[in-house]
């Protein structure tokens, strides 16, 4: 459950912008520079992959991408990496994502899928682990543990 963004008339943006500085300093220069300065609110996700890359010695080898299409015009397209995976749970249920004012209409008739990105907190588990928990418009949420998020600009 998110910490912060509990829902449109309840945020504590404040306290998240305190708790996002203090660990910014553990992520590389690219990705603490974007969760400064941008989100990916209302970028469209395009694809999602689970990596297992088990190989009998590495701990927690499971890493998943995402493809994200941000929102403004020729803001570019972004790979967002979860390294080190120790909990990945995600909760899709096209049935969800209906308007408002009309319950049992699904948004778009379907053909939006996991829709686009709404909210996400990220926030400290322990000295190397973090969350992560987004909500999608869709009101699909996916929650996160890992020991790193890497965030790249992959075009323009």
């Amino acid at each position: 459950m998110l910490k912060y963004f509990v829902d449109d008339d309840h945020w504590d943006v404040m306290g998240y912008t305190k708790e996002l500085k203090r660990i910014l300093p553990r992520f590389n220069k690219e990705t603490s520079n974007f969760l400064k300065n941008h989100s990916f609110h209302d970028g469209k996700v395009v694809s999602l992959i689970v990596l297992n890359q088990e190989n009998g010695r590495t701990k927690d080898p499971t890493t998943i991408k995402m493809i994200i299409e941000q929102y403004e015009e020729g803001a570019g397209i972004y790979e967002i990496q979860w390294v080190n995976v120790r909990k990945f749970l995600m909760d899709f249920d096209i049935k969800r994502n209906v308007y408002g004012d009309k319950p049992n209409e699904i948004v778009f008739g379907g053909r939006r899928g996991l829709d686009e990105w709404g909210y996400d907190e990220i926030i400290p588990l322990s000295k190397r682990k973090l969350q992560h928990e987004i909500l999608l418009h869709s009101q699909t949420k996916i929650i996160i543990h890992c020991s790193d998020i890497k965030i790249r600009k992959t075009k323009t």
